[in-house]
């Protein structure tokens, strides 16, 4: 037996690599959630690599209304075989179907075969007669030395028991939740026999070049933390002279403020000192788009744009009702290895409260992405609002202050003559730092401090 892929890049890496040769698998679900998208998808990415394969539409609708149904992907492949089955007539007679099916195998002889679907083959019959006969379509797929897929129509509860999940070695479970602008997709692996799988849920898009899956994110297998003394300049030189001459290289690092108070600005100082140095920079922007950005930037003289050309710097924008938190994940690391990323900036901790609802599933996430650039090496810098009538050393209710290794908090009061500007390094750890606040403006030249309060 070899490990093939399935044709679909996060569906490998879920299942451990692909899919054994020969072997089954249960693709199962309610209606809609793409449960025969993803067979197709698998079947097509076979055939234009040269493999046999083979359809079976368990169906009232014609060979040519499912061949134009399909068509509509970029992923179809016109050279498949496809043969239907009246629904109704395989509802009575399973018996008949088994033996049609049983000669098209043995005259295609193809290597991957997808029966579509599986739940109403027997369905008129009593359920110990539909098991017997589950049983002998087994042992016929046994002599097909092929890769089968099934497809199914059922409620998680009822996946374990159906005579089906007895007998495939893999169980690849489909789901939906209907949000208010988008639906949320999520697969699961419930059975996998003979390879090394990522359990949990993942989540999943269906566009029209097919079905991209996500998964979550798991500590790799050579994760590790290599403590620095090295120290990262944030673009401020009196600030890293309170921090103790910078951030620590590999460190996380949190500005807490509330709004107006210049968390973006001086993170961008930070982006722009390290682009200075040699040291290129992501930005993970969850409000502001690039646009925004860039004229952000150029009133402080500053042109992200062409750095963002050049690849000095690498913008990521995702609008927060539309995040799909192991999307971003996958497209943060390929960012960071595309440009070879050393420092990243990720505004605002906030948006991922549309995405994470659950407190502690958030925290775990941000925790993710934290250990995502330990094990890189990257110096990473979070905003996070914290309103001024709440104490910003217990901000948000992710409790990141937990997790993040230095906290700065960033202050304005408004005074009988000014609004006034003050920060504070609540904790650095690894490092001695000012322990009284600064003031600070920020004008023409970005981020200033003025005077540090002894």
């Amino acid at each position: 037996m070899e490990i093939v892929s399935t044709g679909i890049e996060g569906l490998d890496e879920i299942l451990g690599g692909g899919v054994l040769s020969p072997s089954t698998t249960f693709i199962v679900g309610t209606p809609g959630t793409g449960r025969t998208t993803l067979g197709m998808q698998s079947l097509c990415a076979a055939a234009k690599k040269g493999e046999k394969v083979l359809y079976v539409a368990v169906s009232a609708k014609p060979e040519a209304l499912i061949k134009q149904i399909l068509s509509r992907f970029s992923f179809f492949e016109e050279n498949i075989n496809i043969r239907t089955f009246n629904v109704s007539s395989v509802e009575r007679d399973p018996l008949t179907m088994l033996v049609e099916l049983g000669n098209i195998v043995n005259s295609l002889k193809p290597k991957r075969i997808l029966i579509d679907s599986v739940t109403p083959i027997g369905f008129g019959f009593p359920e110990a007669e539909r098991r017997r006969f589950m049983y002998s379509l087994n042992s016929a797929i046994n002599e097909w030395n092929a890769i089968v897929y099934f497809t199914g129509t059922l409620e998680l509860d009822n996946v374990k028991s159906n005579v089906v999940s007895d007998i495939v070695d893999n169980i690849i479970y489909l789901s939906q939740n209907f949000g208010t602008h988008t639906t949320k997709r999520y697969i699961r692996l419930m059975k996998v026999s003979g390879m090394s799988s990522i359990q949990g849920e993942h989540t999943f898009e269906i566009t029209a070049d097919g079905i991209s899956v996500y998964p979550k994110d798991i500590v790799p297998a050579n994760y590790s933390v290599h403590p620095s003394n090295e120290r990262r300049s944030i673009g401020i030189p009196q600030l890293d002279e309170m921090m103790g001459g910078g951030l620590l290289k590999g460190n996380a690092n949190l500005l807490a403020g509330s709004t107006g108070t210049g968390k973006t600005v001086l993170g961008l100082h930070f982006i722009m000192e390290g682009a200075k140095k040699g040291e290129k920079g992501v930005i993970l922007s969850l409000e502001e788009t690039p646009e925004q950005l860039y004229l952000r930037a150029s009133n402080f003289g500053w042109d992200l744009k062409e750095m963002e050309k050049k690849g000095t710097i690498k913008i990521i924008h995702t609008l927060p009702a539309l995040l799909n938190p192991n999307k971003q994940m996958i497209q943060i690391r390929r960012s960071i290895q595309e440009i070879g990323a050393q420092r990243i900036f990720v505004d605002t901790l906030e948006s991922f409260d549309y995405a994470i609802v659950n407190p502690a599933e958030r925290k775990e996430y941000i925790s993710s992405l934290i250990r995502m650039f330990q094990n890189h090496g990257i110096t990473s810098l979070f905003t996070c609002l914290c309103p001024e009538s709440t104490e910003c050393s217990k901000n948000s209710d992710t409790q990141i202050s937990t997790i993040v290794d230095t906290i700065i908090t960033l202050k304005q009061d408004l005074t009988s003559e000014n609004l006034q500007k003050s920060l504070s390094i609540i904790k650095m750890r690894g490092s001695n730092h000012v322990k009284s606040h600064a003031f600070y403006d920020i004008g023409s030249n970005g981020f200033a401090i003025k005077d540090l309060n002894s």
